[in-house]
């Protein structure tokens, strides 16, 4: 499908956002542990409990953005490609009930444990009713 590319485009683009503010985020955390470790000899006790508690933040930060940015990955997947899977459906509706057969099976998904040697492959029909070759 031609839309297929924009997409993959666009997730990649999301996907490189979030990454790049992930790496700013990793090296915020790498900064403050190496200060701590290189001070934390000379500190007193209060300042070396709110460095540590501070160091816990920022890793707790961290793995709630990398959980909240993988699910608005999958999200954002679903929502683009959504309509694109139903333009498809609609293509092999179309097609099944203008050619009178009673079944089309998804041979990708390994749906299908015996195939008649009569039987058709409608891909061809169904590329052609989306205008694609």
């Amino acid at each position: 499908m031609p839309e297929r590319a924009t997409i993959e485009k666009t997730i990649n683009d999301l996907q490189t956002q979030w990454e790049k503010e992930l790496v700013k985020m990793r090296e915020e955390y790498y900064a403050k542990v190496k200060e701590f470790q290189e001070k934390q000899a000379t500190m007193p006790e209060s300042i070396k409990t709110a460095r540590q508690s501070e160091i816990g933040e920022i890793e707790q930060r961290i793995s709630t953005f990398n959980q909240t940015a993988s699910a608005d990955l999958q999200k954002k997947q679903q929502e683009l490609f959504s309509p694109v899977i139903e333009k498809v459906k609609k293509a092999i509706n179309e097609v099944g009930a203008e050619n009178n057969y009673l079944y089309i099976f998804d041979l990708s998904t390994q749906g299908i444990i015996y195939q008649s040697p009569k039987s058709n492959d409608v891909t061809p029909l169904v590329k052609k009713r989306l205008g694609l070759k």
